[in-house]
């Protein structure tokens, strides 16, 4: 039985289908039942009729890497002399911090995630309340519990301490337990070795930093270079240790994380063999624009991925790294600095490709019968080009006034400009948006 109806002047249901006067169907259930042209209500129904006007129905958008408890460090770390001079301004601040300033981050990152048409993310925590955080916030969450070491002989401890954050958690509908075992120069190889097992024998993700900088490079190969500097500084570099003289993908393949379960993060440097080793085990990539730029990073290869078939997502980074946690931000982004890409494919990186690299294939990234009715409505100018559409919203035009999430709207803007919050999926009724009416 059909319990809302949304409509709008637009809806894209993929890169290359929209739809005029459009109207998306949800059953009770929370998945779309219908999408097509709005021909007015049917026939004795009591569904609620939300009316958006002006306005074009997306997908809501995936964030397939962030970490929502670094909310807070927004615009502080903004001055540094090297990467690992970043982390260590990173670990000072962190180190400050309590539990409930950490969840506070995490909860405020989630919100703002929602107020701009986000409705899943891939969220790395490490702070031990990363789950509890947000969880009365309707936002999908794959959160990849983070774990460190380069010392092997830690590796069992550090698994153990895994297992019991996972195993005491309570149970929610919108959040999805996951692993994350940090970077190749932090994370030693029977560390990542174990955290592949456990992920894999209990049908999880595993997320991992990888090829983010040169210097990166250079400490695997020779084990040198600023890592060696930073990690003999912080006194966390075993006696002996001697580096794999691997490049990140071969260090990660021999330690057997690649495959179509794993999100690779970064991947700015990569060479041809550990492109064509991305393709033959079908692991997914996050690719994160701005804080690439962030960083000054040279041209990402997300070109050769994708002609080669690899599965690409986009990311925003943590605030510690970026200015917003919007994935419209972000996609106009690397609409403006990526003339080799076509509006089409940024689109699918940034709904499709990321619900797929999260395991939501098939249930969200479009607006598609049986898929979940996870939605963004942007409020779109007039005289807008209907054939050139999503052009224009990547140059600019269109601002999100509301999120749904499993058909309730989960955030709304609000006539005066602020937003109103839905802080758990209702199990009543849909509540009213901005233009709407009973039939």
């Amino acid at each position: 039985m059909t319990q809302s109806i949304h409509r709008a002047r637009y809806a894209l249901a993929e890169p290359n289908r929209l739809l005029h006067n459009a109207a998306v169907q949800i059953a009770a259930s929370g998945r779309i039942s219908r999408i097509g042209t709005w021909k007015g209500p049917p026939a004795n129904s009591k569904a609620t009729i939300v009316d958006w006007g002006s306005a074009v129905i997306l997908p809501g958008l995936v964030n397939a890497h962030t970490h929502l408890e670094l909310t807070s460090l927004c615009d502080r770390l903004t001055r540094f002399t090297s990467f690992t001079d970043w982390i260590s301004q990173l670990i000072r601040q962190r180190q400050k911090w309590t539990r409930d300033q950490f969840a506070s981050s995490a909860r405020q990152g989630a919100r703002l995630s929602l107020a701009s048409g986000t409705t899943l993310a891939g969220d790395i925590t490490s702070s031990g309340v990363g789950w509890h955080a947000a969880a009365d916030v309707s936002l999908r969450r794959v959160v990849f519990e983070e774990v460190i070491s380069l010392s092997p002989d830690r590796s069992n401890e550090a698994v153990a301490q895994l297992d019991r954050l996972i195993t005491e958690a309570s149970r929610n509908p919108l959040q999805i337990h996951a692993v994350s075992p940090h970077a190749p120069y932090s994370t030693s190889s029977e560390l990542y070795r174990q955290s592949s097992e456990y992920a894999k024998a209990r049908g999880m993700l595993l997320a991992t930093h990888v090829a983010e900088t040169v210097a990166e490079l250079e400490f695997l190969q020779n084990g040198t270079g600023e890592f060696r500097d930073f990690l003999d500084h912080m006194g966390v570099l075993p006696a002996g240790w001697k580096p794999p003289r691997l490049g990140p993908i071969q260090y990660l393949d021999s330690a057997g994380i690649l495959g179509r379960s794993s999100l690779l993060i970064h991947c700015n440097y990569l060479d041809e063999d550990a492109i064509d080793r991305l393709k033959t085990s079908d692991t997914n990539v996050v690719y994160c624009p701005r804080s690439h730029a962030f960083f000054g990073h040279e041209n990402h290869p997300i070109r050769r991925l994708l002609d080669s078939g690899i599965n690409v997502a986009l990311g925003s980074d943590s605030l510690a790294s970026n200015h917003s946690l919007s994935m419209l931000e972000e996609m106009r982004f690397l609409f403006g600095k990526r003339k080799d890409l076509t509006p089409e494919e940024i689109f699918r990186a940034a709904t499709s490709s990321g619900a797929r690299a999260l395991h939501f294939g098939g249930v969200l990234g479009r607006l598609k019968r049986g898929y979940w009715a996870d939605m963004a409505i942007l409020e779109l100018p007039s005289g807008m080009s209907k054939s050139g559409i999503l052009g224009e919203i990547l140059e600019g035009a269109g601002e999100c006034i509301a999120t749904i999430v499993q058909g309730k709207i989960a955030w709304e803007k609000s006539v005066a400009g602020e937003g109103t919050f839905s802080d758990s999926v209702p199990v009543g009724g849909l509540r009213k948006g901005r233009i709407s009416r009973q039939p």
